[in-house]
């Protein structure tokens, strides 16, 4: 099958490398793009690549919203995340699936963190965490709240989510709930982009939940390291990015990937730079 990943910039992703390690693991030969397209370009492009024999390919920013309105058919998980990461040609066209969520339930799975009866605090409130609320809320979580800089933002997230999940709750990032201790705190702001951690209360902390960080790089990010100094174990997203990937590779293939080896291959290749 005729892969790609499509993005804008895309230079810097690790999909083809990840999902080659993917495809060695059953003995697959994998032809895996990195195809740069502006939002404006990315209908063109994803048509050049299906008439040059595509078949799947990986979406990701600024192109997942755009993405879905190009679909024949979406999975349930797009739909609700207003948002593909996945495209798989069949013979109606393009379906749209999105991983992300499932790709950070099972890496939070990974780590061992429980999310049956668990509360969930998830920092920002853009298309990171559209995407990943369902899977979160289909794990078991009992309460989910979203805490963004702009409270109404959160409110309107959570309002789409809260007919079907009663625990679902927002608030601004100066108005979380301390009172009792959350047993997960996500961190899917920007802020560590900039070498910045959000502007929350120490009090957050309580309890010690664990602090996981969508953002990965060399070093841990501005909100790990906080964390970390107040004793709470930490993650950051590169288990995510290949958990997601997993699932993606089994949509296309329907096999299922070893994501171990691959994240450690990853890890050590990112600590060396």
């Amino acid at each position: 099958m005729k892969l790609a990943v499509f993005g804008y910039p895309i230079e810097h992703s690790l999909s083809p490398q990840i999902h080659s390690a993917f495809a060695a693991q059953f003995g697959r030969e994998l032809e895996y793009a990195r195809i740069l397209a502006a939002p404006e370009q990315f209908s063109e492009r994803l048509q050049e690549f299906h008439q040059a024999g595509g078949g799947g390919a990986n979406v990701t920013v600024p192109l997942k919203e755009i993405a879905l309105t190009l679909c024949d058919d979406l999975s349930e998980r797009a739909h609700a995340a207003g948002a593909v990461n996945t495209l798989i040609r069949t013979k109606q066209g393009w379906r749209g699936d999105n991983t992300d969520g499932i790709g950070l339930v099972r890496d939070l799975q990974r780590l061992g963190v429980g999310l049956k009866d668990s509360r969930v605090l998830i920092l920002g409130a853009g298309g990171a965490v559209r995407g990943v609320i369902m899977p979160l809320l289909n794990a078991g979580v009992s309460t989910l709240h979203i805490a963004n800089r702009t409270a109404a933002r959160a409110e309107r997230l959570a309002a789409e989510f809260a007919e079907k999940f009663a625990g679902v709750t927002a608030s601004s990032l100066t108005a979380i709930e301390t009172e009792r201790p959350w047993t997960v705190i996500i961190n899917a702001t920007a802020a560590g982009l900039q070498g910045e951690r959000p502007h929350v209360s120490e009090k957050i902390l309580h309890g010690q939940p664990f602090c996981y960080d969508m953002v990965y790089g060399q070093q841990p990010t501005a909100f790990l390291q906080w964390a970390a100094e107040q004793n709470c174990a930490t993650a950051d997203g590169l288990g995510m990015l290949v958990e997601q990937a997993a699932a993606s590779y089994r949509i296309w293939t329907t096999e299922q990937p070893q994501t171990l080896p691959v994240l450690q291959a990853l890890r050590q290749q990112l600590e060396q730079k």
